[in-house]
């Protein structure tokens, strides 16, 4: 079986082409949603005296990869700034996913216009939901999983080609993101033919390894039980279509393989088939059966994410290969509006940032305004108490405090919970400091100077209007930034 074509120069300049147009469309942003986790341990790595309060709730997950000291490295070595760091690594993996879309497409398709099809589709799509996983297939800033995925893909390229190079990207994959790993992991044995054991196996080791597991305790019940994202039975309907239609669409793609003489299409698409499907039968027995609910922590329905990759890449190529073929005016007719809507679905999600947060910019969000101000202002050491549900606040964007102002605070409602969801040692603590900032938005200055006892509390910030009750040093329109006396 002949090799992939090797990828040209023609090709890089192209995949750099779509990079820049995807990044274009889905935008670019910095501090937001999980870099709430992984910034701080990046600023950790390279400044060891940040975060003297509360460096658990983020370095615990962090650790398990060396993504943050990957990036600490490169900062060292070509002493960019951090923010143009980010950019350059984001637009790096996004690069590599493409480019590992287009080994896999032209590993199944044998005309020119169908892999470029492919790439083109993932590349216009990004940032579509998987399902009811709240993961986005590429996520629109730097993020491990976006270049775990990219090595997880080239893997495929390699499985393949029956290279075993494939070990290498897969032993990349887990190194930058051990979930993706697992996952892609079972994926490719599926693959190489081994979907009669795998099947059979994958569910009974579960089984096997969650009974020996200590019990989950009722904090970490409290913590992981309302996040419906993990229980595929309290999915809606159109969620479940999400996780079912691929197994479908796969198939058909496979049939249509079989009948035209795709034969590497169709093994892949039959292989994806079948391991989508049982990852999504597993997902049910460990949601499901008590043994098995420590488990729930690997968060199984996000095999879907390998999934979805690629069935836009494969749905995309069939698309290039029977419709649009080498007319400009279809390609033109498909993708325009596609990029149009999902540029529109950002703004929504975004409506206080710009597009793309260029580094250096200066900052068009209040609450940015404040995290600067803070970061700037205020001792290293200090512990700062937000409202528990800042993220979600107007203006806010999901931007994280500790990325953006490189201060300890108490737990949040969002990041500090999904950590403390899959390491139970930190469940205790992060119920006892939710428990204690409940009813944040009626606190008053002896609520506050509980906190300091407490915890240790010197600073505040709250929404507007706030009440007058300590010394605010910074305000704006959003928020003001309190000393706790």
């Amino acid at each position: 079986m002949a090799e992939t074509p090797k990828t040209t120069f023609r090709d890089i300049t192209f995949l750099l082409l779509l990079t820049a147009t995807a990044v274009l469309v889905h935008g670019y942003h910095f501090g937001v949603e999980d870099q709430s986790i992984y910034l701080p341990a990046i600023k950790k790595t390279l400044d060891p005296a940040l975060f003297p309060h509360d460096a658990q709730f983020f370095l615990t997950q962090a650790h398990w990869m060396l993504y943050g000291e990957m990036v600490a490295l490169s900062i060292r070595i070509s002493h960019l700034p951090l923010e143009w760091a980010m950019l350059l690594w984001h637009g790096a993996a996004v690069f590599l996913v493409l480019l590992g879309c287009l080994r896999i497409g032209r590993r199944c398709f044998a005309d020119t216009a169908a892999p470029w099809a492919g790439v083109a589709m993932v590349a216009s799509l990004m940032t579509i939901p998987v399902a009811g996983t709240l993961v986005l297939m590429v996520d629109q800033y730097a993020h491990p999983r976006v270049l775990a995925t990219a090595f997880a893909l080239l893997a495929l390229g390699a499985v393949l080609d029956r290279r075993p190079r494939a070990l290498a990207w897969l032993a990349l994959t887990a190194i930058t993101h051990p979930q993706v790993a697992l996952y892609a992991a079972v994926h490719l044995l599926f693959q190489v033919r081994f979907a009669a054991p795998a099947a059979g196996a994958v569910p009974a080791a579960l089984f096997l390894w969650g009974t020996e597991k200590t019990p989950a305790g009722a904090a970490m019940r409290e913590i992981v039980r309302p996040r419906r994202q993990h229980f595929p039975l309290q999915w809606t309907w159109y969620e479940w279509l999400g996780a079912y239609g691929p197994v479908l669409l796969l198939g058909w793609f496979a049939r249509w393989g079989r009948k035209n003489g795709a034969a590497t299409l169709a093994r892949v698409c039959a292989g994806l088939a079948a391991s989508c499907a049982a990852g999504i039968a597993a997902a049910l027995l460990i949601t499901t059966v008590p043994q098995l609910e420590p488990l729930i922590a690997l968060r199984p329905m996000r095999e879907l994410h390998f999934v979805y990759v690629l069935l836009f890449l494969l749905g995309g190529g069939l698309l290039g290969r029977c419709v649009l073929r080498d007319r400009a005016w279809r390609w033109a007719l498909l993708f325009l509006p596609i990029c149009a809507g999902m540029f529109l679905a950002q703004r929504a999600i975004f409506p206080a940032s710009p597009h793309i947060e260029w580094p250096g910019r200066a900052a068009q969000n209040e609450w940015l305004d404040a995290f600067a101000w803070i970061r700037a202002n205020t001792p290293r050491d200090a512990l700062f108490a937000l409202d528990p549900m800042h993220m979600n606040s107007p203006g806010e964007d999901n931007h994280g405090f500790r990325a953006l102002a490189e201060r300890s605070m108490l737990v949040d409602f969002s990041k500090d919970r999904s950590v403390a969801s899959l390491f139970p040692a930190l469940a205790g603590d992060w119920k006892e400091q939710f428990e204690t900032v409940q009813g944040w938005k009626i606190f008053r200055r002896e609520d506050f100077v509980r906190l300091r006892a407490k915890y240790g509390v010197t600073w505040v910030v709250l929404e507007q209007p706030a009440a007058a009750e300590l010394p605010c040093p910074y305000a704006n329109a959003r928020v003001r930034v309190c000393r706790v006396e």
